[in-house]
Order: structure tokens, then sequence, then C-alpha cells
């Protein structure tokens, strides 16, 4: 019984779904590690970080709903709301990560790069529980 829903838990993973979301997901990663870096010089570290957050938020939620839950009979004002509470709740979590691996990035040697793979890795590390949240939660069929 256990394995039997382990397997099926880890399929999901497995799953054509699955890939869309990672394809939806870096295009919107890639968006916003770009768009952190076009605004860093204008506008600082943490307020680069939150407006191209925010940036790929919108990206994200629209690549989603068309392209990896298609068929969500969910109302896309509750999909919206539900969507933004998880991102919300995400992003202090990514800022965090951001701003302590960029320091220990810097602290060990990576200054010429420490800020970039620091982003790269924040931006990523949500996506496998995200994945479940939005498939079972935000866009359900």
């Amino acid at each position: 019984m256990f394995v039997r829903k382990f397997k099926d838990f880890l399929l999901l993973y497995f799953s054509r779904q699955f890939l869309y979301f990672i394809f939806a997901g870096g295009l919107s990663a890639t968006i916003n590690f770009f768009s952190r870096i076009i605004f860093r010089e204008q506008l600082g570290l943490i307020k680069s970080a939150l407006i191209a957050y925010l940036i790929a938020f919108v990206c994200a939620f629209i690549l989603y709903r068309r392209y990896v839950f298609p068929f969500s009979a969910v109302p896309i004002f509750t999909q919206g709301m539900r969507f933004s509470f998880i991102q919300l709740f995400s992003m202090p979590v990514v800022i965090f990560i951001f701003t302590l691996l960029s320091q220990l990035f810097l602290y060990i040697g990576f200054k010429a790069y420490a800020e970039i793979i620091a982003h790269a890795i924040s931006i990523c590390l949500p996506a496998l529980i995200t994945f479940l949240l939005y498939k079972f939660l935000v866009f359900k069929s």
C-alpha cells in the first residue's frame, strides 16, 4: 500500500505535466533572473530582486494556467488568490536563500559571481514543492 502510493507520488515528477511545469517555471525564472540584473544598477539588491520576482510572478501564473494546468475547473479569481498566497509565502524564502547564499559566496571568495549564482539557486529551489501545491490546490481539475 505505502509502496504503491509512494510510486504514484514519484510518478507525478516523471510526467509530461511536470516537464511543462519545469519549462514554464524555467522561463519565468529566466525572466526573474535577467530582470533582476537589469534593475540591479538602478534599484539596489533587494528592490531589484523584489521587482524581478513580481514580474516573474505574473508570467508564471499566465504560463502555468495556460500550458501546465489548462483544464482546471477552479475559477480564475480563486486560482489567482491561491497562486498569490503560495507566491507570497515563497517570496521571503527565496529572498532569504538569495541573501544567505550571496553572503556565503562572497565569504568563500566567489566575489564576481556571488549574486548571480545565489539568485539562480534561490529561484529554482521552491519548484518541487510548488508543483504539488499548484497541481492539487491552485489549478486542481
